[in-house]
């Protein structure tokens, strides 16, 4: 008995605490990440063979790194060598048999498994519960519905679950879209966790055959990069408030909006971001630089200086919520999502989807980069869609951007497949 109580009461002293702290002053916070980065830093060197030799290659000792400038002095790492080092990823000192294994949703096909303890399990859930209930989800009498993974457990009960605290089902993204919207019309959600992508493609239905009864009162969109029009186009169908969440499982949840919508707040209790340049240096304020994350809750298998393959834009600067920490401008997409020219040149997401949202007649797109020169671009049509008209659009807009030389292909398709993930990429470059 005291062992079940001491199970509900663990999670709830970590959520608090992660309440908490988002109210402590950014350079407390700074303390606070320190502390626990040199923790797991420790941790690592003393138990995780990986590290050991990561570290004996770098000719450096966790005594070496004293502040954040030495934090370069630390090789970063990628998903394909955490894949490939698994063995050596985990910590002596921790019995797996009490561990819980994760599997990432993998949108680029590159899937990846991990362990946490049950500790850290907490800190990750936690840190997303935190981001709901900062913006306004109220976990005693709300209904989440989660469009999500299709290989996540299916509506599995949470410890505050059985308390009736924070209802929710969980919906597999590949499920028909009929189905989907059946389950909407059912679970009459208060909030939804879902994909961009898999939210807007209902809003268009939901537009078209003028649904009614599904009315959410909060979105959180994560997993994909949210474009301007993808948000203003949910907010419109919906007339809700709709929140953006940055964060991975063997990351945790990293940054996320808060009401003032002033950019994304970094979680700098749950975990330590970096943006570096091409050279590996810290980039400035309101630059694009490849993101590189502490998971500081990853004592099973650290995750340590991890370039999780994206670009964001860091300010360096603070909320006006009153909030504490740094603000992240903005999430601009993945490596493999830019579009690589001949001069090293290389083309944003973001662009495209300037291009495509003023296009009368697309309901969903992907632009597939094959060569340097060589583009197929799928478009599924709605009622408005017009041949001759899309074709030269698309044709000159991407010129305008791509020069004349390239070749374009254009192609209409029912629908554009998701990976297993079903996540979305609408724009992949495979140079």
């Amino acid at each position: 008995m005291i062992n079940k109580i001491k199970n509900y009461i663990e999670p709830y002293k970590i959520f608090r605490d992660l309440r908490k702290n988002l109210w402590f002053k950014t350079s407390d916070l700074e303390i606070l990440q320190w502390e626990k980065f040199k923790t797991l830093l420790d941790h690592a060197h003393g138990n995780v063979p990986f590290y050991r030799n990561l570290f004996d290659s770098a000719r450096i000792r966790p005594k070496d790194i004293k502040n954040y400038d030495d934090l370069y002095k630390i090789p970063t790492i990628t998903k394909y060598q955490v894949k490939n080092n698994k063995k050596d990823m985990i910590a002596r000192n921790i019995n797996l048999s009490g561990c819980i294994e994760y599997r990432t949703s993998g949108s680029t096909g590159n899937t990846l498994t991990g362990f946490l303890t049950k500790d850290d399990a907490l800190y990750i859930r936690g840190s997303y519960e935190r981001v709901r209930n900062e913006n306004g989800f109220r976990m005693l009498r709300d209904t989440l519905l989660i469009i999500g993974n299709p290989y996540a457990p299916a509506n599995r009960k949470e410890w505050y679950q059985y308390f009736g605290i924070r209802r929710s089902k969980r919906l597999n993204i590949l499920e028909p879209l009929d189905a989907q919207i059946q389950a909407l019309k059912k679970v009459k959600p208060d909030a939804v966790w879902a994909y961009p992508s898999a939210i807007r493609i209902l809003a268009k239905i939901i537009q078209e055959k003028e649904i009614k009864g599904i009315s959410p009162r909060l979105i959180f969109t994560n997993a994909e990069v949210l474009d301007s029009e993808t948000r203003y186009f949910i907010n419109s169908v919906f007339n809700n408030k709709i929140f953006d969440v940055y964060g991975a499982w063997e990351t945790c949840c990293m940054a996320w909006e808060c009401n003032e919508h002033s950019g994304y707040h970094v979680n700098m209790d749950t975990a330590l971001m970096e943006f570096i340049d091409e050279n590996g240096q810290r980039v400035k304020a309101g630059e694009k630089g490849r993101v590189v994350v502490t998971n500081l809750h990853s004592f099973a298998m650290p995750i340590i200086r991890y370039e999780i393959g994206d670009y964001a834009i860091p300010t360096y600067e603070e909320c006006p919520c009153g909030r504490g920490g740094y603000l992240i401008k903005g999430i601009e997409g993945r490596y493999d999502d830019f579009i690589k020219l001949r001069g090293n040149k290389f083309i944003s997401p973001p662009v495209f989807w300037q291009i495509m949202k003023d296009i009368p007649g697309v309901a969903e797109f992907q632009i597939v980069q094959k060569k340097v020169e060589e583009f197929v671009v799928y478009v599924v049509k709605t009622e408005e869609f017009s041949d001759i008209k899309l074709f030269e659009q698309i044709d000159k807009a991407f010129k305008n951007i791509l020069g004349d030389n390239i070749f374009l292909n254009i192609e209409i398709v029912k629908n554009i497949p998701r990976p297993q993930s079903g996540k979305l990429r609408s724009v992949i470059s495979r140079v």
